[in-house]
């Protein structure tokens, strides 16, 4: 048992090293300052069904939140956190929201054009360069992973993280290692140090 989890706990931190640099998710955290994090060992979900939809203009994905629910536990059993069944006996409950939206990005910048003619001196007119502006307009999904954690025994929140990315095609072809990802990179700051 003991090889066993010593050996899950190194192909997990290379292939968290690995995903966490090439992600290309960007994640924040947040947490209070305040709370004691050292004295959790155990954890349960919030509720049978812990992801809540937030914001989206797509249809949300059914498969999406068991993925995500195996990427957590994975995550977590990684850094030492045991999961029970009953959220009254854990230290702390997880909660997920997961969201998606279009976004359009407009960039501007300087352009310029050379002139035309023949200098003066040579029989012509010269007419210089011109100056002008060039705009690109980029539509692209962007995704949303947040993973809420709450002190059972306190009653409230500890720990906020979210994720979040340009979503590709590539990226739903290739579902779970993109979900694995996010997963990583939102809980790369939990527990905070």
């Amino acid at each position: 048992m003991a090889i066993k989890t010593a050996f899950l706990v190194a192909v997990a931190a290379v292939t968290l090293s690995l995903t966490g640099c090439a992600s290309g998710f960007k994640a924040t955290y947040d947490y209070d300052p305040a709370h004691d994090f050292t004295g959790h060992q155990s954890w349960a979900w919030i509720s049978k069904n812990p992801m809540t939809v937030g914001a989206t203009n797509r249809i949300p994905n059914p498969l999406l939140e068991p993925r995500i629910m195996e990427a957590i536990e994975d995550n977590l059993a990684v850094k030492g956190f045991n999961k029970v069944d009953d959220p009254e006996s854990a230290d702390f409950v997880v909660a997920f929201t997961v969201g998606s939206r279009e976004e359009i990005k407009v960039d501007t910048y300087p352009s310029m054009y050379g002139g035309y003619g023949y200098p003066r001196g040579w029989g012509g007119a010269y007419y210089g360069m011109g100056y002008g502006t060039e705009t690109t307009v980029r539509q692209y999904q962007k995704g949303m992973l947040a993973v809420d954690i709450f002190d059972v025994a306190e009653r409230r929140p500890m720990w906020h993280g979210v994720a979040t990315k340009s979503i590709t095609e590539s990226d739903r072809k290739k579902m779970d290692e993109t979900v694995d990802a996010a997963v990583t990179a939102v809980l790369e700051g939990f527990p905070p140090m």
